[in-house]
């Protein structure tokens, strides 16, 4: 059940060769492909949401940003707002480095985007809100999972409370679960094309695919772009600083935890020595007794 097969039209991506500059999994590349390419937004939306291509006739980005200029403070977090179809709000977010506070900043996106109602209309105006993120990491690693679905639900009887408020995660290290659904709708092309460092990868995985081809097209295009490249290269810097720093904390929590174990260890060997002493010091006391 593809829906998005090519229609034999020949792709420029035949002629692209070698390594991917910046790849997908860019945030500010991944940002930039989307905003420039509505056909390749609409594509992934799909693929996300299992719809078909003709479910979806009008994608707007709310919070466009300007490609290539150097990113504020306020921009610096790049997720996506778009309104689709005039009545359903989604907010799409690629992050690659886990904070390990993805449960809560889903809520608090998901939540600003539902409410949406203007003075005056009625709640059952309000739009359906998805919050989608695109994660390189898995955010519960006793559950883990290519792409999960959240919603409302009666924790008795598993009614749902609400099809309008949902939260999807896409998990890029987890492609090896993708159910049969996902990838009828192309979603685990989609997240192995995120993972593509060469043009080869790129062309082999969106071989049948037109929004994934164009996609390839568009971030071709991008990387050629000195000023798309400050930007990704500055994203890449960040990553990098991100990593070292979440490095130096793992390292720093082995090493409390073995400060932790030493100091349970010194409290058991002196637990003995003070069960010891209080042993020879009633042996002693009983031989005072009996002399």
């Amino acid at each position: 059940m593809n829906h998005l097969k090519t229609s034999g039209s020949i792709s420029k991506l035949a002629s692209f060769t070698g390594t991917i500059g910046y790849p997908l999994m860019n945030d500010y590349m991944f940002r930039s492909v989307m905003q420039s390419n509505e056909n390749v937004l609409k594509g992934l939306l799909c693929s996300l949401l299992h719809l078909n291509p003709n479910d979806i006739w009008s994608v707007q980005i709310l919070n466009p940003i300007e490609l290539g200029k150097k990113i504020s403070d306020k921009d610096f977090i790049l997720d996506i707002k778009i309104l689709m179809n005039n009545n359903t709000s989604i907010n799409l977010e690629m992050q690659v480095n886990n904070r390990y506070n993805w449960p809560e900043r889903s809520l608090v996106y998901l939540s600003r985007l539902f409410d949406g109602l203007n003075a005056g209309e009625a709640y059952k105006a309000v739009k359906p809100a998805f919050q989608i993120g695109i994660l390189n990491f898995t955010p519960f690693p006793r559950y883990p999972e290519f792409f999960g679905t959240y919603k409302m639900l009666n924790i008795k009887n598993y009614h749902k409370y609400s099809d309008k408020f949902t939260i999807h995660v896409l998990d890029l290290t987890q492609i090896h679960l993708a159910a049969k659904e996902d990838k009828d709708y192309d979603l685990d092309k989609w997240a192995r094309l995120f993972n593509a460092l060469t043009w080869e990868d790129f062309k082999m995985i969106s071989a049948d695919n037109r929004s994934m081809q164009e996609a390839g097209e568009t971030l071709f295009t991008l990387n050629e772009d000195d000023r798309i490249r400050n930007q990704c290269e500055a994203r890449e810097d960040y990553r990098r600083t991100w990593d070292g720093v979440k490095q130096d904390m793992d390292e720093l929590q082995v090493k409390i935890a073995e400060l932790k174990s030493m100091i349970t260890d010194l409290k058991s060997i002196n637990e003995k020595k003070d069960n010891r002493i209080a042993s020879l010091e009633a042996q002693i006391a009983e031989l005072q007794r009996r002399s």
